[in-house]
């Protein structure tokens, strides 16, 4: 398992127009070990991973304006890790999870399910 110290150099961006969600995201990965960055939606999510270059993403589906199926069409060449924390069921989240290598966790899930899928994802 990665170290602490290790984990503070990953970057996490949380993307979701619910600010309550975000700060509660916020605390838990903070908590864990990793650097947290937020947006509230995905105009702001594409701005963060091009100047900041986050090694992971949880991006929401539903949110006004730039959807997370929109943000998805236009990451970058070399984006995040993509991780779908949202309340739309795994249906609902199909056809982003189809558009590449995608990770899904519903936003009931909790501390620990999150710990065990970044986890997963270290580099």
């Amino acid at each position: 398992m990665e170290a602490l110290s290790e984990r503070k150099t990953q970057k996490v961006l949380v993307v979701d127009d619910d600010l309550e969600w975000r700060e509660f995201l916020r605390a838990c990965l903070d908590d864990l070990g990793y650097t947290t960055l937020e947006a509230s939606n995905g105009e702001e999510a594409l701005d963060c991973i091009a100047r900041d270059s986050p090694a992971v993403m949880l991006l929401d589906i539903r949110m006004p304006g730039m959807s997370g199926e929109e943000v998805l069409r236009n990451l970058p060449e070399d984006p995040p890790r993509i991780v779908l924390l949202t309340a739309a069921t795994a249906e609902e989240a199909g056809s982003a999870l189809r558009t590449g290598p995608h990770y899904y966790l519903p936003k009931g899930a909790t501390r620990e399910e999150l710990a065990l899928l970044l986890d997963s994802l270290a580099e």
